[in-house]
């Protein structure tokens, strides 16, 4: 089963338990951190189950709840963040020794709540177009030797600002990661042929600029030996010249303490966001009977804090040559390119690390804070970085924001932070445009005391950094807050935002943020069934991918679930008042991998033709199970099947699909497979 495949699987499991149960638990946004026997790990802050399944936290209570702005409370969130540096390592190591024993007996005692999240020659510059406008995979014409044709590119979140992902193509060749390895593909008259498989293993995605690859994957620490420190998980980025398909030569290796949450390419520059959890010598806590950490324990816990020097804290790096040779180590972030938030925000350190994907990674610029990290979502020249604080208590779930910004030389600066109520679905939830963020986030809190009520809203936020903070400028609220629904997609185009909301109904919302001081919603539309994921189609439409579900006058019961399939929504949304759901394509019950993974939809503009990779179960005895990729056409008219292509059993799953001439290649788990889009036969393939 492929990664993307287990996510989303897991993750439709968990929105249907959610569905079916009608319940929100906080616990499920929570874990226990995983503990050596010879060390206690100091937590990170947030789950990647709760990224995609964002309705369930607990928060604190708003006023209004009405639709229109936020309350003085709601205003309080956003001046939580002014920015707050560090002048010398003294300093950074004084903060430490400061906010660390109690924050880290809390934990330890109370459970650690965990806050990574799975992420994943030189470029010419392009001009980057407005921020805030929705990017497509729509393809590229560009000119380089071989003469490439006309191809798709990553679908993205803003237009110019790449991502990394696990098939990348320049029109004359193919990079894709199957198994958790990088697979160079050569393309000899529409011919596959594998030319090289890269050695690196635990391969997330990747970069692809001229002839230049970055691959990013990661290795387990080696566990703790005497007298060194614990190595912990690792990031690893691996720079290649892969001119020659044959014979790529590996330039440069970089090794860095933490993950990788997120990457961004623009123009030639690549931004790297890392985040990483220090370690603390001391045994393994022991518990009283009443489940509270014993008094020994904390006094070893402090004593371990109090031997620390400032590299236990601040993560490290190692950079070796092609051939493997150390070139250079040390701190990752120099102490004096340190900040933390005026609110404390935790232990971890978040790292925006820029250089040129053309470099030998030796020219890194890196700047930190000292916060969680769990989410990326970036323009241009701004980065955001956001973590969500869970609480066993009841008491309320927050998210943080974190801003850099990077200059086109490549310099990166901490610009401040705030903080939203509530919970963010995924990095679609924020969106820049005009210098102001908008910020989607579900809040979810328990009112009463005998006969407590969960209430779940949804509430948009608008925010400006100001005097070294990101500062509240507006807030609309209510969002789905009559049926107690989360934010299940989320779109901003533009000064419009489309929101959808999900319980057993799917509402979506359509927003003006013209003023980001007075949001207003402006329309709405109910419908049975939800999207996960919402693309603009030219102007006026707006396609979603989701699953249907049942009426809400028919809800569902213990032994008949809400959602019955796979579904595809077209939305005129060409009179904001009145948005319309003008068709839909429904299947069987399974997965459309866009809803989980945006990366994974393709709309080909060039044949107006949707491409999606679509995995269906079938009975129970496997009759209309379909793996492969749908073709749908969209216009004013509706929706139309144009095709299915499908891949068999024994190559797994199909996760993405790239367009090269006339020809989609769909990759799957083992396999990457051609097919003519004028007759939709296959005409290679090739086992990975």
């Amino acid at each position: 089963m492929s990664d993307f495949e287990s996510r989303a699987r897991k993750a439709a499991d968990a929105v249907r338990r959610q569905i079916n149960e009608h319940t929100s638990d906080a616990e499920k946004g929570i874990r226990r951190a995983q503990r050596s026997p010879s060390r206690v790990a100091i937590p990170s802050a947030v789950a990647a189950a709760a990224v995609l399944i964002a309705g369930v936290a607990i928060a604190l209570p708003r006023g209004g709840g009405d639709g229109g702005t936020s309350s003085a409370e709601g205003a309080a969130y956003a001046m939580a963040g002014a920015l707050q540096p560090f002048d010398t390592c003294d300093s950074v190591l004084a903060y430490f020794k400061d906010q660390a024993p109690e924050y880290l007996i809390q934990r330890v005692g109370g459970g650690a709540v965990p806050s990574r999240t799975d992420a994943g020659g030189s470029a010419t510059e392009r001009t980057v177009p407005n921020a805030g406008r929705a990017a497509d995979s729509s393809g590229s014409a560009e000119k380089s030797a071989g003469t490439p044709q006309a191809h798709s590119t990553t679908n993205v979140q803003e237009a110019g600002v790449d991502e990394p992902d696990i098939v990348k193509t320049d029109g004359k060749r193919i990079v894709a990661v199957a198994q958790a390895r990088v697979h160079l593909v050569g393309l000899d008259g529409g011919k596959m042929t594998l030319r090289k498989t890269l050695p690196d293993t635990m391969v997330r995605n990747v970069f692809l600029a001229g002839d230049r690859l970055l691959v990013f994957s990661g290795q387990e620490g080696q566990g703790f030996a005497a007298g060194s420190r614990w190595a912990g998980q690792q990031a690893v980025l691996t720079m290649y010249d892969i001119s020659d398909l044959g014979d790529p030569q590996r330039i440069a290796t970089l090794t860095i303490d933490g993950d990788v949450l997120d990457a961004r390419l623009v123009g030639t520059q690549v931004r790297v966001v890392t985040v990483s959890a220090p370690d603390v010598d001391a045994p393994s806590p022991v518990y009283e009977p009443d489940g509270n950490i014993s008094q020994k324990s904390k006094d070893e816990l402090r004593a371990a804090v109090a031997k620390t020097t400032v590299d236990d804290w601040i993560p490290a790096y190692t950079l070796r040559d092609g051939v493997g040779a150390d070139v250079s180590k040390g701190r990752l972030v120099d102490c004096a390119n340190l900040a933390h938030p005026e609110k404390f925000s935790g232990l971890d350190t978040v790292a925006v690390s820029s250089f040129d994907i053309g470099s030998d990674l030796q020219s890194r610029k890196s700047v930190g804070v000292i916060a969680g990290g769990q989410q990326i979502y970036a323009t241009d020249k701004s980065t955001y970085v956001s973590t969500t604080e869970w609480s066993r208590d009841g008491s309320a779930a927050t998210t943080s924001l974190h801003k850099f910004l990077t200059a086109s030389s490549g310099a990166t600066t901490y610009e401040g932070s705030g903080v939203v109520p509530g919970t963010l679905l995924n990095q679609y939830a924020m969106s820049e445009y005009d210098g102001v963020l908008r910020v989607a986030s579900t809040v979810s809190e328990r009112r009463g005391w005998v006969n407590a009520r969960q209430v779940t809203e949804g509430v948009v936020t608008t925010l400006q950094e100001q005097g070294g903070a990101l500062r509240q400028l507006g807030q609309v609220g209510g969002l789905g807050q009559q049926d107690n629904e989360s934010i299940r997609a989320v779109r901003f185009i533009e000064d419009r935002g489309y929101i959808v909301t999900f319980r057993q109904t799917d509402p979506l919302y359509v927003l003006d943020l013209r003023n980001p001081a007075a949001l207003k919603v402006v329309g709405e539309l109910k419908i049975p069934g939800y999207s996960g994921y919402l693309h603009p189609i030219g102007k006026n439409l707006l396609l979603g991918v989701g699953q249907s579900g049942l009426d809400s006058s028919n809800p569902p019961t213990p032994t008949r679930r809400a959602q019955i399939g796979v579904q595809f929504s077209l939305f005129d949304i060409s009179d904001p008042a009145s948005p319309r759901r003008i068709d839909t394509q429904t299947y069987g019950g399974g997965t459309a991998a866009a809803e989980f993974d945006p990366k994974a939809f393709l709309y080909w503009q060039p044949r107006d033709l949707i491409i999606a990779p679509t995995n269906l179960q079938g009975d129970y005895r496997g009759r209309g199970a379909f793996s492969g990729l749908v073709l749908l056409r969209a216009d004013a008219r509706g929706l139309s099947e144009i095709g299915r292509l499908a891949t068999t059993e024994a190559y797994g799953s199909v996760n993405r699909s790239v367009v090269i001439g006339d020809t989609v290649y769909m990759l799957s788990d083992h396999a990457l497979q051609a097919s003519s889009l004028d007759t939709h036969r296959e005409t290679g393939k090739l086992v990975l």
